[in-house]
């Protein structure tokens, strides 16, 4: 009789482990895209999240803080995109892109119901108020609130041309009715470039440049997890709908549809 056969042959266990690999690596593959998807997603909600509060900020009608400012309102907030230079002095890192937010201060005054730019001029409206304690810009203090902000898992921030995005939006109340406006300048309001260099300078910034801020469009964000001037079919659309009044207006727009101007 013919004896059984016991075990595998070489080609049967070559077959096996060629299997396994593949099956091995086509898992762990998959791994790794839905976890970076994960971080993606995570970003897209984060910088939305960030927008949307902001808004939310804005709508609490405040005061502005530190000494001799009870005449002082505090009207909302700006946004810079693009900036050098921290408060302190401190040039921003070429592999950063740090968002700064600052309070819009104003005379705390009766004004009346016409174009908010005008209002503002009227009223002395400026970001953070910036005093020197000991004389040194290492003593730089904001007698409003000021803050920053990073894209998260090296997203990067581009606009719809696929360059970085720069710029300065204004989120503010109107001084009369309360209903917020959102105003958007390709100009970079140089806060922080402006304090390193001339101490109290930052007291015509807002003032000299209104001209510049418009409401008549939409503003899109790109939020792309490829990096600067990068394109690919993943690339997120974060809108500020014109005439956000809150933040509602902040939308994420869907990936597939007509309406994503980041394709």
């Amino acid at each position: 009789m013919k004896r059984a056969r016991l075990g595998f042959t070489l080609i049967e266990i070559s077959f096996f482990l060629a299997l396994t690999g593949v099956l091995f690596i086509s898992i762990a593959v998959g791994t790794s895209n839905s976890l970076w998807q994960q971080k993606y997603n995570d970003s897209v909600q984060n910088f939305t999240n960030f927008i949307r509060s902001v808004y939310a900020q804005v709508t609490n009608t405040q005061r502005a803080t530190g000494e001799g400012r009870s005449d002082r309102a505090i009207y909302g907030k700006l946004i810079t995109f693009g900036e050098e230079y921290d408060l302190k002095g401190v040039r921003i890192s070429a592999n950063e892109q740090r968002i700064f937010v600052y309070d819009v201060i104003g005379n705390a005054s009766s004004v009346g119901t016409g174009d908010i730019k005008d209002l503002f001029t009227a009223l002395n409206v400026n970001i953070v108020d910036v005093t020197y304690a000991g004389g040194s810009i290492a003593d730089v203090t904001p007698s409003g609130f000021a803050d920053s902000y990073m894209p998260t898992w090296g997203s990067v921030i581009d606009s719809t041309e696929h360059e970085l995005f720069t710029g300065s939006i204004l989120i503010v109340r109107h001084p009369r009715s309360g209903v917020v406006n959102t105003l958007y300048s390709p100009e970079i309001v140089p806060v922080n470039e402006t304090v390193k260099f001339n101490f109290g300078g930052a007291e015509t910034l807002i003032s000299s440049r209104l001209s510049s801020f418009t409401s008549e469009n939409d503003i899109d964000f790109c939020l792309n997890p490829y990096g600067m001037g990068e394109t690919g079919s993943l690339i997120r659309n974060i809108r500020i709908s014109k005439n956000a009044r809150n933040s509602s207006g902040v939308v994420i727009i869907d990936q597939d549809g007509s309406e994503n101007r980041c394709k």
